[in-house]
């Protein structure tokens, strides 16, 4: 039987999983003292250990042993998109990208936004739980709201990352896999139903963004971030 697998950051050789972690394997999974679970650090490693005390708030492990160890990806991918009116859109994108792999979900208010706040908390379970469940090694960085151009101010880009935004146009753009350079550090925006004003297009020129298409379908906002992210690990198959 494979070994269930908990989220804790940080692990020590003798750690705790948080009360939600614990409830989960102590009511729902109704482990036991003494049985062999696996815990990921969502920074790249992968460890086995055995609990030592369960209980429904604060359950114990022992015995951690390094398994695993991913170093830094060779491409890293960091999405930033205009959330939608409906979270539970937003909450399948989420957990559809993470289960790809990305390492960073921001979101940012344009002019023809829909949604003007966000709770972060449950976007951060969901994301555990599509971490779990796909043996993702690197938990995503799940970032607060903010406006546009202020989430694009505070990307610092190095020589070798590329910033682009999905753009709908007449002619298109070349399309995603035509415009990224392999192995690097992609920053994708994915702007609101409305698409991005003129004026924002023209900021992320002006910034060196580069513009791309998803092809000839118009697609929902959260259907262009699972697709993004899925064209990004393609090209790098």
């Amino acid at each position: 039987m494979s070994k269930y697998v908990f989220y804790a950051p940080n692990p020590t050789s003798i750690g705790y999983l948080n009360e939600e972690e614990s409830f989960h394997a102590c009511r729902v999974l109704r482990l036991r003292n003494g049985d062999a679970i696996r815990i990921l650090d969502g920074v790249g490693g992968l460890y086995d250990a055995v609990i030592d005390s369960i209980d429904a708030k604060k359950t114990s492990f022992i015995k951690l042993q390094l398994i695993e160890k991913q170093e830094k990806p060779a491409f890293q991918i960091h999405l930033y998109v205009a959330p939608t009116k409906q979270m539970e859109r937003m909450e399948w994108m989420v957990e559809k990208c993470c289960e790809f792999g990305i390492h960073t979900i921001g979101f940012f208010v344009s002019k023809n936004s829909e949604r003007k706040e966000m709770k972060l908390h449950r976007l951060e379970k969901i994301a555990i739980a599509a971490l779990k469940q796909s043996k993702n090694i690197f938990l995503p960085k799940i970032q607060a709201l903010a406006p546009l151009k202020q989430v694009i101010d505070t990307i610092k880009l190095v020589a070798d990352d590329q910033a682009l935004f999905a753009h709908i146009s007449d002619p298109p753009v070349p399309t995603l896999g035509k415009q990224i350079d392999l192995n690097k550090s992609y920053y994708l925006f994915i702007g609101p139903e409305g698409d991005f004003s003129s004026e924002e297009t023209t900021i992320m020129l002006k910034n060196n963004f580069t513009p791309f298409s998803l092809g000839k379908a118009i697609l929902r906002t959260e259907t262009a971030c699972i697709a993004t992210t899925h064209a990004i690990h393609l090209a790098h198959e």
